[in-house]
């Protein structure tokens, strides 16, 4: 895990250092920087594998290709002894020079046979071109910028930001997108003309910029099609055997490795295989919530968990003085707001964990897989219930868990529906109004939608449609976003094994009835760990992040202050699209009295910290 950043330029370029203080984070082990014709390319290091020699900018033996890397391969051993048989020479232990090898020997189609976690780039020296590419999941971040004579690409969009010479753009709809659905959709982030790399893709840059073209080298819909065809079907001992493989190849590292464990039933079924691979007690980590009497603590189930897989239990306790410390770490910055109560918890934890080790696994990415949201489950009676939802959605709205059932399932139309069911309810209601008076398009992200899903093979049910739509664009461009991004500020590397090539696409391709049962879903993974892991973690209800964020923003002094000295001050970002009286109103008792009051007055708490680190172009309704 490592940060990389760098330009390709139109143009000759000279040697020259590049500055890499932005992504210190996420490589404090060692910083290089290589200028090779008109690319320069910069890395920081979090050394994983091979420790002594898999420093980067990388060549390979011959000189051929130079790369800057940013993940990990998991299966580089068994590609190292194919390329080595077809003759290729290698001078490192590590992964890096694996990708290397694998692209002078099958060009950017080979990226595709690569299991794991990756974004690079890499320029190579016999065609002059510069080649950028991303996982398929999008579990690693690259985003990129095209100015008159360069192309700039990072780790991270405050990275990016830093080589250009002027202030952002705000890119309203991806801001009205990320209030709506939590995330931009497809290549779009918050500034405009800045873009991600979409997950599976590579971009080749030509000598000197004459041409950019993008090329597609896996489809994960393709991997499910595959398996379909192949007519998938799962007993028990497959499962179990296809996620002890995947973990077992997640664990390849020369640093120590721990786990998060929630208690949740993905985070318990790696924590379970991992333990199997450990040589001594798992370091396991798990959240508790201080003074949090009016939220049902996940501890009990990650405690009874630890204690049945023999794992060593670290419990890490947030109060409301993490919250007014980390919010500005998070959402203080170019790289957006980071609204989700959820991630202060998790840059807790993971700056807890970085102290005992430097790699984590995560159960993130097994809802996808194998349909675990009550959404799956509830959405195949849609048609069914639509009517009497209606009916239900105008008396209720948006509140609590039914709320929110019976607005999606009013909605005839798939792509709509499917929307809605991770609808954010936490969007001030004036600035939405401001970003649609300053222009912002509310149909682009529903246009994405409607792209992706008429590209799905016909022969798909819609479960499986939901589950890929998801995995294209849920996970990466907000759970793997959030998620690499707290991990990396405390310096740790995240890896996700639920989310693997030889496990994934195989497991959204089986049969609905495989998969659900009634409204409970999971349900091969909950066969196949049943004699495995305790009752209570088997049965439990999915469940979501839960802490007690209105009740600190009311009576803790610390964090209501500084909730106060943002928001309240003449100098908001804000007032550019909300009153004063607006703002307000978001922080009294009353309003941070309810659930939904404290997400929007967090939402806009953390968007202010992000406007205010950003400083974009001005933009008022």
């Amino acid at each position: 895990m490592c940060g990389i950043l760098g330009t390709i330029y139109d143009h000759e370029v000279s040697a020259g250092a590049l500055d890499l203080r932005p992504l210190r984070h996420r490589g404090p082990d060692a910083q290089r920087s290589q200028t090779v014709s008109t690319a320069a390319l910069g890395h920081t290091r979090l050394s994983i594998i091979d420790l002594f020699s898999g420093a980067q900018p990388m060549s390979d033996v011959a000189g051929h290709a130079t790369i800057v890397f940013n993940g990990e391969i998991y299966n580089h051993l068994t590609l190292r002894r194919e390329l080595e048989g077809a003759g290729q020479r290698f001078a490192t232990h590590s992964d890096t020079e694996v990708i290397l090898a694998a692209y002078l020997a099958w060009g950017v189609r080979g990226f595709a046979r690569l299991r794991g976690m990756y974004a690079f780039a890499l320029y190579d020296h016999r065609t002059r071109d510069t080649v950028l590419a991303r996982d398929p999941f999008g579990i690693k971040p690259l985003f990129w910028t095209r100015g008159a004579r360069h192309l700039h690409f990072a780790s991270e969009l405050g990275a990016l930001l830093s080589l250009t010479d002027r202030a952002p753009e705000l890119d309203l709809t991806s801001v009205l997108e990320t209030l709506a659905h939590r995330y931009a959709f497809g290549a779009h982030t918050l500034y405009q003309g800045v873009h991600r790399l979409e997950p599976g893709m590579a971009m080749i840059a030509g000598d000197r910029l004459t041409t950019v073209r993008s090329v597609q080298f896996i489809h994960l819909s393709d991997e499910v099609e595959r398996h379909r065809q192949a007519g998938a079907h799962a007993t028990p001992d497959d499962v179990e055997l296809r996620v002890a493989d995947s973990v077992a190849h997640h664990t390849i590292a020369d640093v120590p490795v721990g786990c998060f464990l929630s208690g949740g039933l993905d985070s318990s079924v790696v924590a379970q295989r991992l333990a199997l691979e450990c040589a001594g007690p798992l370091q396991a980590y798990s959240v508790g919530f201080q003074d949090a009497q009016s939220e049902v603590s996940e501890l009990p189930h990650a405690r009874a968990v630890a204690a049945s897989i023999g794992a060593e239990l670290h419990e890490v306790q947030v109060g409301p003085a993490d919250f007014a410390d980390l919010a500005p770490v998070l959402s203080g910055s170019r790289n957006g707001p980071f609204a989700d109560p959820a991630d202060v918890a998790m840059l807790k934890l993971s700056l807890a964990a970085a102290g005992d080790v430097k790699v984590v696994l995560s159960g993130e990415g097994g809802d996808e897989a194998f349909a675990g949201y009550p959404k799956y489950a509830a959405d195949r009676y849609a048609g069914l219930l639509g009517p009497a939802m209606k009916v239900a959605s105008a008396r209720l709205g948006r509140r609590g868990r039914l709320g929110i059932a019976a607005d999606a399932l009013s909605e005839p139309r798939r792509a709509v529906r499917w929307m809605r069911w991770f609808e954010n309810d936490a969007a001030p209601q004036g600035l939405v109004s401001a970003l649609l008076a300053g222009g912002a398009q509310p149909r682009r992200a529903l246009g994405w939608v409607e792209d992706r899903l008429a590209h799905y093979p016909s022969g798909w049910s819609d479960l499986q449609r939901m589950q890929v739509l998801d995995l294209e664009s849920w996970l990466p461009n907000n759970l793997l976003h959030r998620g690499d991004y707290t991990t990396m500020q405390a310096s740790i590397e995240q890896r996700v094994p639920m989310l693997d090539l030889a496990l994934t696409p195989w497991a959204v391709a089986l049969p609905d009835r495989e998969k659900l049962s009634g409204l409970r879903g999971k349900m091969p993974v909950r066969r196949a760990f049943a004699r495995r892991l305790p009752q209570q973690v088997l049965d439990r209800p999915k469940s979501g992040f839960r802490l007690p964020l209105g009740e600190w923003l009311r009576s803790d002094p610390h964090l209501r202050a500084m909730a106060h000295d943002h928001l309240l001050t003449p100098g908001a970002q804000l007032r550019g699209w909300l009153s004063g009286a607006e703002l307000e109103r978001l922080l009294s008792p009353q309003a941070l009295g309810t659930t939904g009051g404290a997400k929007l007055a967090w939402t806009a708490l953390c968007l202010e910290l992000w406007l205010g680190a950003a400083r974009p172009q001005p933009v008022t309704a």
